[in-house]
């Protein structure tokens, strides 16, 4: 994914923006606003997880959430890879609440709708792992032909690690807390080691979400393959497994000090799993899974007509 900029938001605008989401679905009688907080992350999340207001309510409301979600690139000790998704969410929110791309643009920092186009085409490669951009159209079907191959070969062996990987749920989440997470954060914001017991448990709890999201994700891959009438859907379900699971290992990476790369970077988020656990094979094993579907998945680049 290409270097991004974050723009900067100063704490009292962040503040003032909480205010208003609260003030708002406190007037127009949001059904579920005895569960409001007034955390930046948190109430993000609660805005894309309750939307029984009036449009106009959550269009205001995408617009301040996007700019909630910058600020907490630098200033909230939170994992990028739920901060990535919660975008993708209050992006499509805003979209399905009329908003245009233009309008989104503006509290992302963005200079055009084309912008905020790629903004979610990113996002949505990072969620299905796969391009779908008109101009790698067919570029993209190739990689199709190439992923189902890849699949039909390697994809039970992927579900099974996705399968032995989340019985080692509370193993992993209890070692991002008690390992003394180093937060990552996006291009252009300081990385900071989060401190205090209050910042580790933190990362223990957005694994555990990781881990069940990856569960959610596993329970929807269709069991059989062959079966025709589920063939499409265990491709795009088995595809969103793995950029799931690729979310996860960087969220895991992040909590992690080491500075492994490739595809030893997964083992880093488990420097309190004592050495020798069968945890740390099946990282590295799911790790080089999950990057050689994404290598399979991805469009090969357009080639270059002779002059």
């Amino acid at each position: 994914m290409p270097t991004r900029t974050v723009r900067t938001v100063p704490e009292a605008e962040a503040a003032r923006r909480v205010e208003e989401i609260i003030e708002r679905r406190v007037r127009c009688g949001d059904p579920d606003r005895e569960k409001l907080c007034d955390e930046p992350v948190e109430l993000v999340a609660y805005l894309v997880a309750h939307q029984r207001v009036p449009a106009e309510a959550l269009r205001c409301d995408a617009l301040d959430a996007l700019v909630l979600l910058e600020y907490a690139r630098r200033a909230v000790p939170v994992l990028p890879g739920r901060l990535d998704r919660l975008e993708h969410r209050v992006l499509t929110l805003g979209i399905e609440a009329g908003l245009s791309l233009g309008e989104l643009a503006v509290p992302l920092g963005l200079r055009s709708r084309q912008a905020v186009q790629h903004r979610l085409l990113r996002h949505a490669a990072a969620e299905r792992g796969a391009s779908r951009s008109e101009v790698a159209e067919r570029a993209a079907r190739r990689a199709e032909t190439r992923e189902r191959a890849w699949l039909d070969r390697h994809g039970s062996d992927l579900l099974s690690c996705a399968g032995r990987l989340l019985a080692h749920r509370d193993l992993l989440a209890g070692a991002a807390a008690a390992g003394g997470p180093a937060f990552g954060t996006s291009a252009g914001a300081v990385s900071e080691a989060a401190p205090g017991a209050e910042a580790a448990s933190e990362a223990g709890a957005e694994i555990a979400e990781a881990f069940d999201e990856l569960a959610e994700s596993l329970s929807r891959v269709p069991a059989d393959p062959r079966d025709p009438r589920h063939a499409a859907r265990y491709v795009t379900r088995t595809r969103h497994l793995a950029a799931r699971l690729r979310l996860l290992l960087a969220d895991l990476a992040a909590t992690g000090a080491t500075g492994a790369t490739g595809a030893t970077a997964a083992t880093g988020a488990a420097a309190a799993v004592p050495a020798g656990h069968p945890v740390h094979a099946l990282l590295a094993r799911t790790a080089r899974l999950a990057a050689a579907h994404q290598s399979a998945a991805a469009p090969s680049p357009p080639a270059r007509s002779r002059p």
